[in-house]
């Protein structure tokens, strides 16, 4: 039996512990539908996990995206220096057996979605 790793952060800033396998993060299917924007998630629990692609604009996990957000909770009158209204996902794939990294409309591509991240997503 293999020990679990230390707790890590996720960027919304709750701690996991990264086990070497876990049926609620693990994908058995993932669907990503360019035409209806969205992400469909069968998970290897039986679980079933659909996102909206513009839910996961706004929570997009890469640093520059993660500050900006930091920045607006404190500062909440804040002028947006991007809405990411309007912008859509053009392409997908999957980083390992891990994560799926989507590029979006207007270029972005830096945002990789750990599965892990995604069910905290789906669970609030």
């Amino acid at each position: 039996m293999t020990a679990p790793e230390s707790p890590s952060s996720t960027p919304s800033g709750a701690t996991y512990e990264r086990r070497p396998y876990d049926a609620s993060t693990t994908p058995r299917d993932l669907k990503v539908k360019i035409k209806e924007q969205k992400l469909l998630i069968d998970w290897s629990d039986g679980s079933r996990s659909e996102f909206d692609m513009n839910l996961l604009r706004r929570h997009c996990p890469c640093a520059a995206c993660r500050t900006q957000r930091e920045e607006q909770s404190r500062n909440p009158l804040q002028i947006l220096k991007f809405n990411p209204s309007g912008v859509r996902v053009v392409s997908a794939k999957l980083v390992g057996n891990y994560a799926i990294q989507l590029t979006w409309s207007d270029g972005h591509d830096t945002g990789i979605f750990d599965f892990r991240y995604l069910r905290q997503l789906e669970r609030g």
